[in-house]
């Protein structure tokens, strides 16, 4: 199945900003999450500086937190969105 993921934030840097990953049937946020930190050559368990499943780095699936739905182990389905979101401060 295929899956529609954004990132924003200097998060993109070091990511990338759009991935179209080819996932088997049955996948979660969490497995998606774990694939992207291994291609983009991240530490195990992170995406850049955020350690995967903690709450300073917000993920949302067609719109929705994660963390309202399942959290990382939300199943995912074909042509879903999944959007990456770092905390930003200013004023």
């Amino acid at each position: 199945m295929k899956i529609n993921v954004r990132v924003f934030g200097e998060i993109s840097d070091e990511i990338g900003k759009k991935h179209n990953p080819d996932l088997e049937n049955g996948a979660t946020v969490g497995i998606l999450l774990e694939m992207l930190s291994k291609s983009s050559g991240q530490r195990n368990g992170y995406l850049g500086e955020f350690r995967i499943g903690a709450t300073d780095l917000a993920v949302l699936l067609n719109g929705k937190n994660i963390e309202l739905i399942n959290g990382l182990a939300t199943k995912l389905k074909n042509e879903d969105e999944i959007v990456i979101l770092q905390p930003t401060a200013g004023g």
